[in-house]
């Protein structure tokens, strides 16, 4: 069935062992990801969260076109073509994968943080990987071995440790609706990994700028419901909007979307496992927090979990060249790891 047809539709795609330059990119998403708690800890000092959301949609949609643009690419027409009422095909996916994978989360977890301890938020984000094993298996085809089981279990005790017995005992009591608000949330993060693992073949540039640029739109009318309070907002709050706008949301879109085209969801659900490490680094550097000595055991178990699931692959020498119905059309400039830009 043609991916027109429905998002889950396409046909399987093999996945291919990742490659050094696909640990590399797997490395810069968790540390700009990683950045990201500590960027929105100061942001919601003083901004409030729903203008952060909206505010870092449109600053990181501005760098990802201007990226696009001066590469020579153009985003698709907005409407099919011979009809002014019907999408492209290309814009339909990428608008569902924007309220999936963007809108939807990014509102949830500022929200949601007001009521829970970050710990707690975090040890929900572990389950985000969970998730996309599940729905990768069932809707795209993708292996649901034994060591995916394993390693994933591992890194998810790993994350356990790290955060701590003491803020899981803080479940119970905690507000039940946040909870399950978070818990939304990291399930949209694993199906927009899996959909966007099963959308025609569009140029990564071209889909990340145009998801985010929908997220952007969708947005904006939030903030007709929200008091402003501009003159209250702090210079370190506005700046940290903006980083979040360029590096999270603009740069690391992109790279999320070369990522999950080269190696398949399950493997960038990895991030999420080492991302919670490098936001404990940044947390150390920037505002003098301890490291313990749990955080080392964390580290050893979590990455003996990355180790076992990603062991007795098939190693190729060729990435993946495209994904769902265009898995076997020629590969493009920005498929190739020696061509990206």
């Amino acid at each position: 069935m043609r991916p027109s047809a429905g998002f889950m539709a396409a046909k399987p795609h093999t996945e291919t062992a990742p490659q050094l330059y696909d640990w590399l990119l797997l490395s810069v998403i968790v540390a700009v990801g990683g950045s990201a708690f500590a960027m929105i800890r100061t942001s919601v000092e003083t901004v409030p969260p729903v203008v952060v959301t909206v505010v870092r949609l449109w600053i990181g949609a501005v760098v990802l076109y201007v990226m696009m643009a001066r590469a020579g690419r153009r985003l698709p027409p907005l409407f099919a073509r011979n009809s002014k009422t019907v999408l492209h095909p290309e814009w339909v996916w990428m608008i569902v994968i924007s309220i999936i994978g963007y809108v939807i989360p990014f509102f949830i977890f500022p929200w949601a943080q007001q009521f829970l301890e970050s710990g707690l938020a975090g040890i929900y984000m572990a389950f985000m990987p969970i998730w996309t094993i599940g729905l990768a298996f069932f809707f795209a085809g993708e292996s649901l071995a034994f060591r995916k089981l394993l390693g994933f279990a591992a890194g998810f005790v790993g994350v356990v440790i790290l955060i701590g017995p003491g803020v899981i005992g803080s479940a119970a009591s905690a507000d039940i609706l946040p909870q399950l608000a978070i818990l939304l949330a990291t399930l949209c993060y694993a199906a927009a990994a899996v959909i966007t693992r099963r959308a025609p073949k569009i140029r990564p540039r071209i889909f990340a700028t145009g998801t985010l640029i929908a997220s952007a739109v969708l947005a904006t009318p939030t903030l007709l419901f929200v008091d402003l309070h501009i003159t209250g907002w702090s210079a370190a709050s506005v700046a940290n909007v903006i980083a979040l706008g360029i590096f999270p949301t603009g740069i690391g879109g992109i790279l999320l979307i070369i990522l999950i085209q080269r190696t398949g969801a399950g493997f960038m659900a990895l991030a999420n496992y080492l991302t919670p490490l490098w936001a404990v680094a940044a947390g150390a550097i920037l505002f003098d927090e301890r490291l313990e000595i749990t955080a080392l055991l964390a580290l050893a178990v979590i990455l003996a979990g990355v180790a076992v699931s990603q062991s007795g692959r098939k190693i190729e020498t060729q990435p993946v060249l495209g994904v769902g119905s265009g898995a076997d059309r020629k590969a493009d400039d920005e498929n190739t790891p020696s061509r990206n830009r």
